[in-house]
Formats: structure tokens, C-alpha cells, sequence
């Protein structure tokens, strides 16, 4: 399964401030996609080292969490900032993780999911799963974070350990298999009308179609205006 198509439109205009990462390894079949907490510390540093961590090293434990934590410290001098920027920095920053393997010759796909972001396997235009959620409403809860504050992991190193985080599709079951990755508010919007909307999604060819596609469902109020990354594989 080799990645067709990958883009992301941020909330606001300009790439630098899109608060998404999203990268991967095709010749190992290893991609990873983040969604940094815009209301924290550095959300855009904080979702790129996450994805660039996973690219590494997809044994996501308690030694991973605390290593990424220390190289997102190793970025700041805590002692040089402003009694504002210590306070916020002390709060913290929070991201998501969706990780995605594929192994035997791309017939199995492994999913790692902390947060909100969405993985959705296809076959042909139907939706045949969706992880971690499955209803466009489960969005409305506060999704489940990984913080650079290691105390603040507890949770996410239960889920991790209680399997809970990981889910497998096996491809050939299927005729026409196709596995999209998109963060929080493309996976509400394809949810809320999977039958209308997936076919969409998979009817993209270029950049400028996913961008008009964004500009448009956000305009007429159907898609939440945060940032915005989708990945199609097929």
C-alpha cells in the first residue's frame, strides 16, 4: 500500500503557523501524523517531534515518552525566558499521535492512536472501521493528550499498556482496501456523513482540490476551522 495522496491546510494562512506534522518512511512503511494543542506551549515544535520520534522508533513506552520530552526541554533555556514564558512553558504543550505500520508486503496495517486524531479503513467508497473513534460525536470529549510534562503521561502510559491504543486491519480481507489518516476535524466531518463525504476524500487528486475542498465545507459551516492534514493510501 503506498501513500497517494498528502496535504494540510492550516487555520490560518501560512504554513508556519499550521499546529500539524505529519511524515513518514515509505521504504519501511512507517508514517506518523500529530495535532499540537493550539491553547499550549509550542504546539507546532511539540507535534513535530512527536511524529519524528514515532518515525524512529515505534515502541512507544514509558523510556519514549521521557525521551521525547527531554528534546523537546533540550529546544528551551527555561532560565532566559520571561516570568510569562516560564509560566506557560511550565503548563506545558500537548499532542496527539496517530502512528500507522504496514508489514507484510503491505497486507497488514498496524494503527497507534493517542488523541483524536482518525485512521479509517476503506474498501472501495465504504467505511469499514475507524480508530480511534467511530461516531462523529466522540469528538466532543476531550481527547486524551501527550504532554512534554512526564507526570502529566500517566494516562497515556495506561492506554499504551492496556492495548487500547493499538488497533489491526488486515487488508487482504478486503478487495479494494484504502486506510486514510486525517486529524480532528476532517475525521468529525467525514463521520458525521461517511457515505457522502469518503467518496470525496478519495476523489482528491491535487493539493488545489483538498484546499478548495477545506475552503469550502468551512465556509458553509460544516468544517471546524483548525488545522486540517489528510493522508490517503491505497
Amino acid at each position: 500500500m503506498f501513500l497517494r495522496f498528502a496535504d494540510s491546510v492550516p487555520k490560518r494562512r501560512g504554513p508556519e503557523r499550521n499546529e500539524d506534522a505529519a511524515g513518514g518512511h515509505p521504504y519501511r512503511g512507517i508514517y506518523a501524523m500529530s495535532d499540537g494543542a493550539s491553547e499550549s506551549y509550542a504546539p507546532a515544535l511539540w507535534a513535530r517531534l512527536v511524529t519524528k520520534r514515532f518515525l524512529t522508533n515505534q515502541r512507544v513506552d514509558a523510556a519514549w515518552l521521557r525521551a521525547a520530552c527531554g528534546l523537546f526541554a533540550s529546544h528551551f533555556d527555561r532560565e532566559s525566558m520571561s516570568w510569562s514564558a516560564q509560566a506557560a512553558y511550565d503548563r506545558g504543550s500537548f499532542a496527539t499521535l496517530l502512528g500507522l505500520r504496514f508489514s507484510g508486503a503491505g497486507r497488514r496495517a498496524e494503527v497507534l492512536a493517542i488523541g483524536d486524531s482518525l485512521a479509517v479503513l476503506a474498501d472501495g467508497e465504504a467505511v469499514i472501521d475507524s480508530f480511534p473513534y467511530a461516531e462523529a460525536d466522540e469528538f466532543r470529549q476531550n481527547p486524551l493528550l501527550i504532554s512534554t510534562l512526564m507526570e502529566r503521561n500517566a494516562d497515556v502510559q495506561n492506554r499504551l499498556l492496556s492495548g487500547s491504543g493499538h488497533r489491526c486491519w488486515d487488508l487482504s480481507s478486503f478487495p479494494n482496501p484504502r486506510i486514510l489518516c486525517m486529524t480532528d476535524a476532517l475525521g468529525a466531518w467525514l463521520l458525521d456523513n461517511r457515505e457522502e463525504r469518503l467518496p470525496v476524500l478519495l476523489s482528491l487528486r491535487t493539493k488545489l482540490q483538498f484546499r478548495s475542498l477545506v475552503d469550502a465545507e468551512r465556509a458553509a459551516g460544516r468544517l471546524r476551522r483548525d488545522d486540517t492534514t489528510l493522508l490517503v493510501f491505497q
